[in-house]
C-alpha cells in the first residue's frame, strides 16, 4: 500500500491568496485548484529529481515589490504616473 503524501495547506492557502491577489479576475476556488496543482507538481518534479521538498528552492512572497506600482495611484484610482 503507498503511503499518503502529506501537503502543507497553510502554504498552499497562501499561494491561493497570493494568486487571487495578483489576478482580481480569478474566482478563488480557480486560485485554489491552480495552487493545489503547483504543489503536487513541485512534490512530483522533487521525487522525479530525487531530492524532498525541503531542499527544493522556494519561491517567496514580497509584498514590497508588489507595492512601487501602487505609488503611482492616486486616492481615487486615477493614475499619475510617468
Amino acid at each position: 500500500m503507498k503511503a499518503a503524501t502529506q501537503y502543507d495547506r497553510s502554504k498552499i492557502f497562501r499561494n491561493a491568496w497570493y494568486l487571487k491577489r495578483a489576478q482580481p479576475s480569478m474566482n478563488f476556488s480557480a486560485c485554489l485548484h491552480k495552487a493545489w496543482r503547483n504543489e503536487k507538481q513541485a512534490i512530483l518534479l522533487a521525487r522525479i529529481e530525487g531530492r524532498t521538498l525541503e531542499t527544493a528552492p522556494a519561491l517567496e512572497y514580497h509584498p514590497v515589490a508588489m507595492t512601487a506600482a501602487a505609488n503611482y495611484y492616486g486616492e481615487r484610482g486615477r493614475y499619475y504616473g510617468d
